[in-house]
């Protein structure tokens, strides 16, 4: 999603797509919002239609879209923003009609996931972007705040509305559609509730909304730390937070957990995309969640001398294209085509 580089011409959601499934990977973590012409631009393709779809199952069903979710994913986890919504959080709990919007449009996806897919074997799972920093407003913030009282009301009512849809249309769909949509509530500051006990969505708010599961953004636990056994340590006690305070709604268990996230920077950690990539791994494993995905295909953290990002999706021979060294180093395939120590990893999971 908004890579700084790719290799065709093709859409950049096809292209990457096509990348993940010959890399041997069976699921995959897409963007389906309205930004889509700018997170996966078009090159010359042409594959967006002319005018804009008006919702979510509209936006589902357009060329890129549909080609993904026909091709040999077997989970498809998509941060998911409504059209009518979009990531407009506050006020929601005093916004009935807000609410219904955003309950309707998930509710409209969901039905049509069931529909188009039935007796696919495929796992859609519909999720928001980090709780936490929509909560707090944004990553530019003070760590040690609290989220306040009211944004924790909008935050709940925003994310069940979100729920009630999918399970609306997932209970008309019948007990054996060969295939199943579920919801998730993304966390990703678990450990500042874990170890200071601040308001956080995880404590606040997740046990409010029923959700189906839990997906992380595991950037708090996982980053830190010089060896594996501290990283293992910090992502146990996140997964275990999560454990206690998530409720089960479906009986999954500790698969009701995902990591949605975990990320190498590997031109700032030298030699650690290995070892770290293992003990997340590992950890994911040993505790029975359902799965953990790497952030990212192609890195969207590239950066000019000037300080301003790379363009999206700068071809080769672009002079806008970055270097590998112009890169935080968040990727599996780097700009010069070469794959990350990650990747041999990764493969041993799949």
């Amino acid at each position: 999603m908004a890579g700084n580089y790719g290799f065709t011409q093709q859409n950049y959601l096809v292209e990457g797509a096509q990348k993940i499934n010959q890399l041997g990977s069976h699921s995959i973590f897409l963007y389906l919002t309205p930004d889509f012409r700018t997170l996966y631009p078009d090159q010359s393709s042409q594959s967006w239609p002319a005018s804009d779809p008006t919702d979510l199952a509209g936006l589902a069903q357009t060329a890129p879209f549909a080609g993904v979710f026909s091709a040999d994913f077997n989970t498809i986890v998509l941060t998911a923003y409504s059209f009518a919504n979009h990531d407009q959080v506050q006020g929601m709990a005093s916004c009935e009609n807000c609410q219904s919007a955003e309950e309707n449009e998930f509710y409209t996806l969901t039905k049509y996931l069931y529909s188009k897919y039935a007796g696919s074997g495929r796992t859609f799972i519909l999720k928001n972007w980090e709780g936490d920093w929509i909560a707090l407003g944004g990553q530019e913030i003070n760590l040690t705040s609290n989220i306040s009282d009211s944004m924790v009301q909008d935050m709940i009512a925003w994310l069940v509305a979100r729920q009630h849809g999918v399970s609306r249309a997932r209970s008309e769909a019948g007990s054996s559609p060969g295939m199943q949509v579920l919801n998730a509530v993304e966390v990703n500051r678990v450990l500042d509730y874990a170890q200071q006990g601040l308001t956080r969505v995880i404590n606040a708010v997740i046990p409010k909304v029923n959700a189906d599961l839990v997906s992380y953004s595991s950037y708090d636990s996982t980053v830190g730390g010089s060896d594996a056994q501290t990283v293992q340590q910090a992502l146990t006690l996140a997964l275990q937070t999560i454990a206690k305070l998530a409720p089960d709604p479906l009986g999954f268990g500790t698969r009701r957990i995902l990591i949605s996230e975990f990320g190498l920077f590997e031109n700032q950690e030298l030699n650690d995309a290995a070892w770290r990539t293992k003990a997340v791994l590992d950890t994911a494993s040993n505790a029975g969640i359902y799965g953990a995905f790497l952030w990212e295909l192609f890195d969207n953290t590239c950066t000019q001398a000037n300080g301003q990002p790379f363009p999206i999706d700068a071809g080769p021979g672009s002079p806008t294209r970055p270097t590998d060294g112009q890169c935080r180093g968040v990727w599996v395939v780097r700009p010069d085509g070469s794959t990350s120590a990650a990747l041999d990893v990764l493969k041993q999971y799949w």
